[in-house]
């Protein structure tokens, strides 16, 4: 996914990402493009530390596609912003 949103992803889209993962009891993993290693999509500390910025492609990895088809829709939606 492309990070659409203006702002990246500050606290806000980080705490849905975290929120729209927590409701899965399964493993959300997220990394941003080139960069190595999954973070846990479940922490807003986590996804922050991304430093996801405007126009930076993020992969969402999960065993559960509704998770995955979860936070796919926030991105696609811009995270309500703008």
């Amino acid at each position: 996914m492309v990070i659409r949103n203006k702002c990246g992803l500050h606290t806000r889209p980080s705490a849905l990402i975290a929120n729209a993962a927590s409701k899965f009891q399964e493993d959300v993993g997220i990394k941003k493009e080139g960069v190595e290693g999954w973070l846990n999509a479940k922490s807003v500390l986590g996804i922050i530390s991304l430093e996801g910025c405007f126009g930076d492609k993020i992969i969402v990895s999960s065993e559960k596609e509704e998770a995955i088809f979860e936070v796919i829709k926030l991105f696609e939606d811009k995270f309500g912003e703008e």
